[in-house]
């Protein structure tokens, strides 16, 4: 079934959401790296612009994108009947936090005439729509050498706010409204807890990341505001935390302050074939370089460290090796003392 679709004021009910992906075995995969990099390059110069039909938009694998009244239409061939032009030049596809749109796993469509929004069942599922989007949008996407945008923002509390008002706090980029907290009350005190992240990522560029408390009545309408420079940001190589003042329309005795903890990241991404020899060297010493790392860097790297290597050798079809070499690696490292067995990072 389809992603339904969240647009304009209608709102239909989701559909079942199964993909008619089949996900490819680590046995099919090739097990030469250089093969398998070439090949998605020559994947990538074949595959062509598919054929719009007025009113409608091919997408990936004889999908279809559902309709504006959010029915569980088929996504199977023939996708004759799809609503998008997607050929434009400044064509966007990028996922839409919950918060906005009231549905988890949605994701939003940008052209020229508009913007869609399409509910998911599952993250895994949204993320498979979108790289199938916009690999329709740029299929020489992996050729390409493109700047990819994210925050990761914990917000955590309020203080000095008026009490007993309800409030929310928006975050925006640039005057866009990107995500916002649930809706709670402050204090007697004054003091609001919310202790919420949000990861947005594919956002576009941007220069200043706003923080608006909202009352949930009256959401245009900001009782106090910050703006920060991505910039500011993006200088620590580790998230930022402070309490940031806040400005108030009116003005008043207590000023409110919010807490928060952020990272922006700009990641310059390379045409595919120039990290073929990285690809490689991971796929055919990723034990070699574990050992040596490992006792060198900080435990707060490793996650993101281990998570990227994670990726590069699911793509060669070596994540369940490197698995179990690790795990098998630390069996032999510890010998008869079990009680210490897993429990590392």
């Amino acid at each position: 079934g389809a992603p339904p679709d969240l647009a304009a004021d209608e709102r239909g009910s989701r559909g079942a959401g199964r993909s008619t992906e089949s996900e490819t075995s680590p046995t099919s995969q090739f097990s030469n790296v250089k093969g398998l990099l070439w090949k998605r390059l020559r994947e990538r110069k074949g595959r062509g612009t598919p054929k719009v039909e007025t009113p409608a938009a091919t997408v990936p694998d004889g999908e279809r994108v559902p309709s504006r009244s959010g029915s569980r239409e088929s996504l199977l061939p023939p996708p004759s009947a799809a609503l998008l032009d997607l050929t434009g030049d400044n064509v966007i596809v990028r996922p839409v936090h919950g918060s906005i749109v009231g549905e988890k796993f949605c994701f939003q469509i940008i052209t020229g005439e508009g913007s869609r929004s399409f509910g998911c069942t599952s993250l895994a599922e949204r993320d498979r729509w979108i790289e199938n989007l916009r690999r329709t949008v740029q299929p020489n996407k992996d050729n390409c050498e493109r700047l990819e945008l994210a925050l990761s923002l914990w917000v955590y509390e309020a203080r000095d706010l008026p009490p007993r008002r309800r409030l929310r706090c928006h975050l925006h980029l640039d005057g866009t409204l990107f995500a916002r907290t649930t809706a709670k009350v402050a204090g007697p005190d004054g003091e609001l807890f919310w202790g919420e992240l949000f990861q947005l990522a594919a956002l576009p560029p941007a220069r200043a990341l706003t923080l608006a408390l909202c009352r949930d009545d009256h959401p245009s309408q900001p009782v106090a505001s910050i703006t920060i420079p991505l910039t500011e940001l993006a200088a620590a190589r580790q998230p930022l935390e402070r309490w940031y003042p806040l400005s108030c329309p009116g003005g008043g005795e207590r000023v409110p302050s919010v807490r928060v903890r952020g990272r922006y990241r700009e990641v310059r991404v390379l045409p595919i074939v120039r990290y073929k020899e990285l690809a490689e060297f991971i796929t055919f010493h990723y034990r070699e370089l574990c050992a040596r790392l490992e006792p060198t860097i900080a435990v707060r790297h490793k996650e993101e460290l281990a998570g990227a290597l994670v990726h590069v050798l699911q793509s060669t079809g070596k994540a369940k090796s490197f698995l179990i070499d690790l795990g098998v690696a630390e069996l032999d490292r510890f010998d008869d003392r079990e009680a210490l067995i897993f429990r590392e990072n």
